[in-house]
């Protein structure tokens, strides 16, 4: 029996749920890169650093859906069934922020088990969100139906190196 399909390519979605959901994954990344590079060597040798993604991760997530799910109530709502599906596209487009911290999580859980340094988890980490945001130019041009070119990879490391910045001096600027 063929395997179906249970997640919809994102060429088969509406362009304003392609743009909410890399909007969320571009945030994701950048808040949990904030926290992963908050979080100290002791941190994650007590395992606290675990937590820390995960929590930012989620709390993240369950922030920006309410936000969505408030601002959704202006305007005509149309039907019951039209709201609850707009509440679930809201929760489902947002589902890249809640991914964000999964591997920075594993990788501080193996330090915590002592399997790999701490501080090869916390770069390891902090290199992969990094890279994760570098990707979106050529992920955009990928689901846009265009061929990745140089200049996608490029305007993605641009992005990835803003979001770096930005990520540092949100770590200097609260902690």
């Amino acid at each position: 029996m063929p395997r179906t399909r249970r997640t919809r390519d994102p060429r088969d979605l509406p362009v304003e749920h392609v743009r909410d959901r890399m909007s969320s994954y571009i945030y994701g990344n950048i808040t949990v890169l904030s926290a992963a590079i908050a979080v100290n060597p002791e941190q994650i040798h007590h395992g606290a650093a675990v937590l820390t993604v995960l929590a930012t991760a989620v709390l993240t997530y369950l922030a920006h859906v309410l936000a969505h799910v408030v601002a959704h109530g202006f305007g005509d709502q149309g039907s019951d069934a039209q709201q609850r599906e707009s509440a679930a596209t809201i929760v489902r487009n947002a589902n890249p922020i809640a991914t964000s911290g999964l591997i920075p999580a594993v990788l501080y859980a193996a330090a915590w088990a002592g399997w790999v340094p701490a501080g090869w988890s916390q770069v390891a980490a902090i290199v992969i969100l990094v890279a994760r945001i570098g990707l979106v130019g050529v992920f955009m041009q990928r689901f846009s139906g265009r061929r990745p070119t140089f200049l996608g990879l490029w305007g993605g490391v641009v992005l990835a190196a803003v979001a770096f910045v930005i990520g540092l001096v949100k770590v200097v600027l609260t902690h």
